[in-house]
């Protein structure tokens, strides 16, 4: 457990964490009275659920202090009691969990024969919610470059680690490990981000590859090297959980120039992005903050259209008032060049979407 005492010495009060932060900047005007609170006591419920779990402030403090651990240390002590965990929206993550693992929206195919053969493409709860046409795609590409790779449908748990109930999560992870296991799985490629860090840290036994990266190694649709060249420029938007792996920060600007799409940088991009409004948990936690800080990303930049690598980041900026387009819709969906906007779909939409990706993934046969 990182040391409260320690960190609060170190602290000099520089504010830097504070400029791109909007947590500290709604609770505090000194990021060492905040540290404070954690000396001999818990941070109030409202400010440690609150957080976004972005890690912005370790990014930019000059003494690499970081108020999500601290914040993530004190909702794994709420998390103990129920009835502070349903005033911050756990009833509907548990829904949401409930639904995750079930045999409704979960399968996995694997295939016997082929030199991937134990290896797994995974997308992730919102790429699945939100086209199935685009997973089928997906997959028959990666099938062509990657022969006898399976595919599963899971949850990595992430809802309900990240607002401290370790208890559920490593109970909900196990299932996801165990489904790996029955697939005989050591690596899997992932279109998630949260996906990517979940694996990465809880299965070091598991080979972890971004889907990104993979893309960047393989050739792309003929149709669509190049296919952006006269398009508007677009602005990127770095996901804030895989702020640290600088690899794949490399491998989706290579593809955008292989897209021939022109592009912006965020001020604050790549390790030091900033939270899209949807990390944490926090529009159910706290909606204000989660709005205010999707609009504050949104409008970080004068482009109309903003190109993430996650589908989470992407509904945010669209949001935000901006056209937010995930990379994989550039990739794989042709009237993206003429509209560069995703279609809003309601709750009951995505799940119907997630049960209609599990069919398709049940009937994947080998090409």
């Amino acid at each position: 457990m990182r040391n409260v005492l320690l960190d609060y010495d170190r602290c000099l009060d520089c504010n830097k964490c504070m400029k791109g932060c909007l947590l500290l900047d709604e609770f505090t005007t000194s990021p060492k009275s905040l540290l404070k609170e954690f000396k001999g006591t818990r941070s109030k419920a409202n400010i440690s659920f609150s957080c976004a779990s972005c890690n912005y402030c370790e990014s930019v403090c000059p003494e690499g202090i970081s108020f999500k651990t601290h914040f993530m240390n004190a909702k794994q002590e709420y998390a103990k009691s129920d009835s502070i965990l349903k005033s911050f929206g756990y009833k509907s993550i548990l829904f949401h969990q409930k639904n995750s693992f079930s045999k409704f929206f979960t399968c996995k195919t694997k295939f016997t024969t082929g030199e991937f053969k134990n290896m797994a493409f995974m997308p992730g709860c919102a790429l699945s919610s939100y086209s199935p046409q685009m997973l089928k795609k997906i997959y028959t590409h990666l099938q062509k470059e990657l022969p006898g790779i399976g595919m599963i449908q899971q949850c990595c748990g992430l809802p309900t680690r990240v607002v401290g109930d370790m208890k559920r999560f490593d109970k909900l992870y196990s299932y996801f490990e165990a489904d790996l296991a029955n697939m005989n799985c050591d690596t899997v490629v992932t279109a998630c981000e949260n996906c990517y860090m979940s694996i990465k840290e809880f299965s070091p036994h598991i080979k972890i590859k971004s889907l990104y990266e993979v893309l960047d190694n393989i050739s792309l649709p003929k149709s669509t090297c190049k296919a952006y060249v006269n398009s508007p420029k677009v602005a990127l938007h770095d996901p804030c959980p895989t702020r640290n792996e600088t690899h794949l920060h490399v491998s989706v600007r290579n593809l955008m120039n292989k897209l021939g799409l022109e592009y912006e940088e965020f001020k604050n991009c790549r390790e030091k992005t900033e939270c899209c409004g949807s990390g944490g948990m926090l529009e159910l936690t706290n909606s204000k903050l989660a709005l205010k800080q999707i609009n504050s990303r949104a409008n970080q930049t004068k482009c109309d259209v903003i190109v993430s690598y996650c589908q989470s980041c992407s509904e945010s900026m669209s949001r935000g008032g901006k056209k937010g387009v995930h990379i994989l819709d550039l990739i794989y969906d042709q009237n993206m060049k003429e509209n560069m906007k995703q279609k809003k779909k309601g709750t009951a939409k995505k799940w119907l979407n997630r049960y209609y990706s599990k069919k398709m993934i049940e009937r994947l046969k080998i090409i």
